[in-house]
């Protein structure tokens, strides 16, 4: 019918549709789907030996036979591939000197779909460090779950401490250019072990195969030396070095360290880095008592005190009404193994590394700079949310004491799951609001007929607009490295590449571009210009990414998320909402039938 939508969708927007259904298989690995796979090369150390997968087209007793031929047959079965065809299905296990042999012979077969050695796989990635099993305080913090969706990537963490020395086990070009603010220097090694340790519990190289894990394992680590060899240093070189970590880039700032002294100069050091942008996370102390010791007391200072492998307050953690939450800092009253066990210095070396049990609140602040970063690397870059989204999921403890525990025992899964899977299914839905009433708008006026439905191509720019990939974060992006960005809002995704906002000028520019409705406008205006948009692929597709991005930017302005340089904390929820308006604006200005004059 003249002047309507057709209720099906066009052959091109089908096609528009499938070709992006394929491409976002693409981005998850699927392979074709032919019958004649190439050859799998499995890492040698996955395979099991002598253990060989068959699939034969059809079955015939031949099969059978050319297995047994070559060894014992573990399992045969018939799979059906087709209503009218079943493929036979062979576990072999044959000596394991003649695999390779093996494998070539059945490869010739022409009847042969595919010949592979079985290998080993696991549910979840679990790193193969071989002390992993030993650090149940990466356990106890949610770090196993957490990995799943982030790893910390592209987001540095300044250790404001006796420096990082450069361990086996910390991969060096993960660190950062630091400073020495003890010596004055560019050499931010560690003399003392304790800033090492730190460094390990918040990144230490993770499935490499070697030591033990850390909490968010691609992230970077600033040096930054405020203590000497013997663990001392002062408010003035504290208050500089928090000043040096923020302006060279670090938006996550470890300060495992505390006195008992106020000092203006390294309160108004807490408040600048708050206002440029970083989350400033410090040891509630190692008093026993309580009285929470600076730079933790200072407003903006995000305080955290200790529990041991039980889950209740260490014996010498300090407390009181400024602990923002407590996590894994260790309890070595109950054995050398209630400690926090980290690769360091080795005791009275200055070179030596071993892998020490530490206990203290020091050791429970690195693992919230941890689940902070792993945060952040999910393009939240505002940091009062990154500290909303660590207390808002926090466990709660078995006795209730805000004194002891803040807000909970630190869940870094539960705070990657709410940063994924809940705010993008909220996006979402803010996304398809706003789409039902432009329907509805759309349909009172006559510019579409009520029988008229939008098709894939509408949905589905929709939900990419709205982030709604970030729903399947915690299924595995994180482990596919190249991918990993999808665990982002499309928004953020620059960050991943450029840095969060604030870093450098260029990030702060993709940030800027990135939360405004620059990229639904650039698909809108050409698809503006037919006749009928909404009758084409690309214009359905348009205005649903249209919607869906401005469901995206509402929900960062209603959950306050995102950091902007240069605004105003309490204009970014009106940028971002102005933003979310327009965008809506262009993808309703899609469901008119006239195009531009």
């Amino acid at each position: 019918m003249a002047g309507t939508l057709s209720t099906r969708p066009a052959a091109g927007e089908r096609l528009f549709a499938f070709a992006g259904a394929t491409l976002l298989a693409l981005f998850f690995g699927a392979a074709g789907c032919g019958r004649a796979p190439l050859p799998a090369s499995p890492d040698p150390a996955d395979v099991v030996p002598g253990l060989i997968d068959v699939e034969w087209r059809g079955s015939a007793p031949e099969h059978r036979a050319l297995a047994a031929k070559l060894g014992a047959i573990v399992d045969d079965e018939l799979i059906d591939e087709s209503p009218w065809e079943s493929d036979e299905r062979i576990e072999l296990r044959v000596d394991p000197r003649q695999e390779e042999h093996d494998l070539a012979a059945l490869r010739e077969s022409a009847s042969v779909i595919f010949a592979e050695p079985v290998t080993r796989v696991q549910a979840l990635w679990l790193p193969d460090d071989p002390d992993f099993s030993k650090q149940w305080h990466l356990k106890a913090a949610g770090a196993s779950a957490a990995w799943d969706s982030a790893r910390g990537e592209g987001v540095t963490v300044a250790v404001i401490d006796t420096g990082i020395y450069p361990v086996d086990d910390l991969d060096a070009s993960r660190i950062v250019a630091g400073f020495n603010f003890i010596a004055h220097s560019a050499d931010a090694r560690d003399d003392h072990g304790h800033g090492t340790h730190v460094a390990g519990t918040i990144a230490q190289s993770t499935g490499n195969g070697k030591g033990v894990a850390g909490m968010a394992p691609l992230a970077r680590l600033m040096p930054v030396k405020v203590l000497s060899a013997f663990g001392g240093g002062t408010s003035a070189g504290i208050a500089d070095g928090i000043r040096f970590a923020v302006d060279h880039g670090a938006r996550v700032l470890n300060l495992s360290l505390g006195g008992g002294g106020r000092s203006i100069d390294m309160e108004r050091a807490v408040a600048y880095a708050k206002r440029k942008g970083a989350v400033v996370i410090c040891a509630a102390g190692n008093s026993g008592s309580r009285g929470v010791s600076f730079p933790a007391a200072y407003p903006g200072a995000f305080a955290v005190s200790a529990v041991g492998p039980t889950a209740k307050p260490a014996p010498y953690t300090s407390f009181g009404p400024e602990v923002a939450i407590a996590a894994p800092g260790g309890d070595k009253s109950q054995g050398e193994e209630g400690g926090v066990l980290q690769e360091t210095l080795a005791e009275g070396s200055a070179s030596q590394s071993a892998y020490r049990w530490f206990q203290g609140t020091s050791m429970a602040t690195p693992h919230v700079a941890g689940a902070a970063a792993l945060l952040e690397s999910l393009g939240v870059s505002d940091p009062d949310a990154v500290e909303r989204l660590i207390t808002g999921n926090a466990r709660a403890p078995e006795v209730s004491d805000p004194e002891k525990y803040g807000k909970g025992l630190l869940d870094a899964a539960a705070a990657v799951r709410d940063a994924t899977v809940w705010w993008g299914a909220f996006r979402f839905a803010l996304a398809l609001l706003g789409a039902v009433v432009a329907l509805k708008h759309a349909r009172r006026l006559r510019q579409l007929s009520s029988a008229d439905a939008p098709g894939p191509a509408f949905w589905g720019g929709l939900a990419l607009g709205a982030g709604a990939l970030t729903m399947l974060a915690p299924l595995g992006l994180a482990r596919i490295q190249v991918f990993s960005f999808l665990a982002l809002p499309p928004a953020g995704m620059a960050a991943h590449w450029l840095g969060l906002p604030g870093t450098s000028t260029l990030a702060t520019a993709a940030a800027y571009a990135g939360w405004s409705p620059l990229l639904p406008l650039l698909f809108a205006l050409p698809a503006r210009l037919a006749k009928k948009p909404m009758s084409q692929p690309f214009g359905a597709f348009a205005a649903g990414l249209a919607f869906g991005w401005a469901g995206l930017l509402l929900q960062a302005a209603l959950w306050r998320s995102v950091l902007l340089p240069w605004l105003p904390s309490l204009l970014t929820p009106a940028f971002l909402v102005g933003g979310a308006v327009i965008a809506w604006s262009a993808g309703r200005g899609l469901l008119s039938r006239e195009a531009l004059r």
